[in-house]
């Protein structure tokens, strides 16, 4: 009797593990809310490896079929293998010669609510070199000039908007403006850092529409145009945004294999797994939507996720160098 009733629990957890593994197989491609199961397949591994657990405990010969499902989905949530090895560090100079190495941090305001001084003293501390926000309002771009932004990043390219649609850079170097990416719902800005001396780098922030309230079909459509439009360009590249995307959509592995790396799966250090929502109040972050993408001849010498307070995403910083 008792063997059955922790079987049923076993196959209960399992069963609720199920949706977004499947999800997550058939790629996280819309209709409905298939974006969204696949987006939880990081939370589905606990109620999996449970039911292995429990499973193994009572009975063996139903562990042996549960084990199928939470190997699959613990081995899709297991950090990439590292490089292993590096190029030599560009040196103290974040511009040496032919090198450029940046600091990088991206975040995600929640419509111009986060904490300005907060975020100051967070490029201060980490000693940021280009900022990249999402879900930037006019009234934002007012409080961090007010709380001394331009003293630390002197140069920005911007467009905000009221709501969520609009975003920005800020720069330590002087930008050169570039066509934003096409067709978005929320702005897209680019930009050309092009230190003396060495290779030009284009930066690019983004913030695809999330694939909730019936726009999964945007949302694909958006993730495939920034694709599109980044693999057109032949300099190195950073892009940085909040993606409302993870490796368990396949638009976003689609994007990936344009081309570019993830800093959060290929840091030479790196906070692991580097969740970045839901970060709001006492929230535990449980997936990871937020991403510094970098051309792959780049070196990712960190990444790790950066809480900063009143908004619902962690910011992700990257030190990365260019050769």
């Amino acid at each position: 009797m008792r063997h059955g009733v922790t079987g049923l629990v076993a196959l209960i957890l399992v069963a609720l593990a199920l949706p977004s593994l499947l999800a997550r197989l058939t790629g996280g491609h819309p209709p409905t809310r298939i974006a969204q199961l696949a987006a939880l397949a990081p939370l589905a591994t606990v109620p999996a490896t449970a039911a292995l657990i429990i499973a193994a405990a009572t009975a063996p010969w139903l562990a042996v079929i549960l084990a199928i499902p939470a190997v699959i989905l613990l081995a899709w949530q297991l950090p990439p293998r590292r490089r292993t090895s590096y190029p030599a560090a560009a040196g103290p100079s974040r511009e040496s010669g032919s090198a450029l190495s940046l600091r990088l941090l991206t975040i995600n305001v929640q419509g111009g609510r986060a904490d300005p001084a907060a975020l100051l003293r967070a490029l201060r501390s980490h000693d940021v070199d280009v900022l990249a926000v999402q879900e930037l309002t006019p009234r934002m771009v007012s409080r961090l000039a007010a709380a001394g932004l331009k003293e630390l990043l002197p140069f920005s390219h911007l467009d905000p908007r009221p709501g969520s649609p609009g975003t920005g850079i800020w720069s330590r170097w002087p930008l050169t403006p570039l066509p934003p990416v096409p067709g978005l719902t929320a702005a897209a800005p680019r930009a050309r850092i092009d230190p003396l001396g060495g290779r030009p780098v284009t930066l690019t922030a983004v913030h695809p529409l999330a694939p909730t309230r019936g726009h999964a079909a945007i949302w694909q459509r958006e993730l495939a145009v920034i694709r599109q439009t980044l693999a057109a360009v032949d300099e190195p590249q950073v892009v940085a945004g909040d993606f409302n995307a993870s490796r368990d959509h396949r638009p976003f592995r689609d994007l990936l294999a344009a081309g570019f790396r993830d800093c959060a799966d290929s840091g030479q250090s790196r906070s692991w797994p580097g969740f970045t929502w839901p970060a709001a109040g006492r929230a535990l972050p449980v997936m990871r939507l937020d991403h510094v993408l970098v051309s792959r001849t780049a070196t990712v010498r960190m990444a790790r996720a950066i809480r900063v307070p009143r908004t619902d995403h962690h910011g992700v910083l990257a030190a990365i160098d260019f050769t």
